[in-house]
């Protein structure tokens, strides 16, 4: 297997950095959350908006990142194997005026000082935050490391067909400091890229380089 961790972000920082920035995601999932409330909150009527994934609803893609951060590990299993719905029988039963208030509380879970959040459950986070921004044409200021820590846990996990292109492209991120993949260079937005890994898009377009 390719050794993906050799194009983790910033890699060549001291040790003590990564460690430090990597280890716990709470934060700034919990500034992302709060983002999304004050989107949902200042423009209810974008519930209705379709995301980048065709037929899926703003308002279906809050309910499934509700549903998700409601889990536990055993559900999250059992429902790749069809034992439970997304979204959930409790996020499905909230009016729509509720859905904000409820991505505020769990926000505000992840405030506190014994929070804990993984990079996978961030990804999750940020990858919907990525899509309803661009599908609402607003900027929800994602930090740029924190977008290249998200890229380089998706490329590992990436199913093949999306692997392949980084086998054969290095994906850099021309508004950050990192890049994914191996083979001559695509310069692309870090959203861009991360919509890719996360299947959320096709192949970033190319940009020019600032």
């Amino acid at each position: 297997m390719t050794d993906w961790s050799r194009f983790l972000p910033l890699s060549n920082r001291p040790r003590g950095d990564d460690g430090e920035v990597t280890r716990n995601w709470a934060r700034p999932a919990s500034g992302l959350l709060l983002s999304l409330a004050n989107l949902l909150e200042t423009r209810p009527e974008s519930l209705a908006r379709e995301t980048l994934r065709p037929g899926v609803s703003v308002d279906d893609a809050v309910r499934e990142l509700l549903t998700l951060r409601r889990w536990s590990g055993w559900q999250r299993f059992a429902s790749r194997l069809g034992a439970h719905e997304i979204p959930s029988p409790e996020v499905a039963a909230l009016d729509a005026d509720r859905l904000a208030p409820a991505l505020r509380a769990e926000a505000m879970s992840l405030s506190g000082a014994t929070a804990r959040c993984s990079v996978r459950e961030f990804g999750e986070i940020l990858v919907a935050a990525l899509d309803l921004g661009t599908a609402l044409e607003v900027d929800l200021g994602v930090d740029p490391f924190a977008s290249g820590a998200v890229a380089v846990d998706l490329a590992v996990r990436a199913p093949t067909p999306r692997r392949s292109v980084l086998t054969a492209r290095t994906l850099v991120a021309v508004d950050s400091e990192w890049q994914v993949g191996t083979g001559p260079a695509l310069p692309a937005t870090a959203s861009s890229i991360v919509l890719f890994l996360a299947g959320r898009g096709g192949v970033p377009p190319r940009v020019d380089e600032p």
